[in-house]
């Protein structure tokens, strides 16, 4: 099981930690959204400009995902961890799935290129291909790992101290004081009893 920290580290950290990443892991899809406006999804070279921006951008969304990922672990987020899980999943899908539309993009603009032109069109598909694929593969470890390890995160029910009042999640399991007093008395007299 994975341990937890301290409650007062992880209310410290939660929050602001949760906001400053989602903020910055959703600018670069904005940053891209408005750089492929207006959409034309039905043409060629628009397509294959927007995979090629995007294969770009991804990158650092997605190890601003993995930072919501450790930050969620580290906070026994179990909730947050099904959500990285599942966006990381969405995200795999979407590269595997844009890195075969940009392989037919790539053939039918490759025709429309000037012969001049043709060896920096091919770099530029083939280190757009790479990238797709590094990220993609990379998601799909993030993905897998997620929901390995939410068979491990599990959030410590609070505890209960003797006025009541909540305790830390790390006392959970601390002995009363008469299991305290009993575990410490000298277990021989208890023998010669029995």
């Amino acid at each position: 099981m994975i341990q937890t920290a301290p409650s007062s580290l992880v209310r410290n950290l939660r929050v602001p930690g949760y906001v400053i990443l989602a903020i910055a892991t959703l600018l670069p899809a904005l940053d891209l959204l408005v750089s492929v406006m207006p959409l034309r999804p039905s043409t060629v070279v628009w397509r294959f400009g927007f995979v090629g921006l995007f294969s770009s951008a991804i990158g650092a969304p997605l190890l601003l995902l993995f930072f919501i990922y450790v930050l969620a672990l580290f906070a026994g987020d179990r909730k947050i961890t099904v959500l990285v899980g599942v966006v990381a999943a969405i995200i795999t899908f979407l590269l595997v799935a844009a890195a075969g539309a940009f392989i037919l993009d790539a053939l039918q603009m490759r025709q429309r290129i000037q012969p001049a032109a043709q060896t920096r069109f091919m770099t530029a598909t083939v280190q757009a291909m790479l990238k797709l694929a590094l990220e993609g593969l990379a998601s799909l470890v993030l993905a897998i790992s997620v929901f390995r390890s939410l068979r491990d995160v599990k959030v410590a029910p609070v505890a209960r101290t003797d006025s009541g009042r909540s305790g830390s999640p790390l006392l959970v399991n601390r002995p009363s004081a008469r299991q305290v007093v009993a575990d410490t008395a000298d277990p021989a007299p208890r023998a010669v009893e029995e």
